[in-house]
């Protein structure tokens, strides 16, 4: 069960935030940028954009994180210089108090 209709409604009847962000949804999620970020205070971490993914549980979704700084190449290293089609950005999974939409 991937937490979505075909229409990207919530599967997820009980839950009353099942609709509030529904896939494709563009949104901001905090995401840490560096090893030091990962391992301090997560209220620290940095707004960055993404987009909803689909609902994974009841006030849980999935968003990838479009933002470059967080991007890897396919080894997993940095990309100083990598073109945009190459790089690959991570998926994340966060409650409603963790996700932000964006105008």
């Amino acid at each position: 069960m991937n937490g979505a209709n075909a229409d990207n409604t919530s599967l997820f009847s009980g839950d009353p935030m099942g609709d509030c962000f529904p896939g494709g949804c563009r949104v901001e999620t905090r995401y840490p940028l560096t090893e030091a970020q990962e391992h301090g205070d997560r209220e620290a971490w940095p707004w960055l954009p993404g987009t909803i993914e689909r609902q994974c549980g009841p006030d849980e979704w999935q968003v990838c994180v479009e933002d470059r700084r967080a991007a890897v190449r396919k080894d997993s290293s940095r990309p100083p210089r990598t073109p945009g089609n190459r790089l690959y950005y991570p998926l994340c999974v966060r409650d409603a108090s963790e996700i932000r939409r964006t105008s």
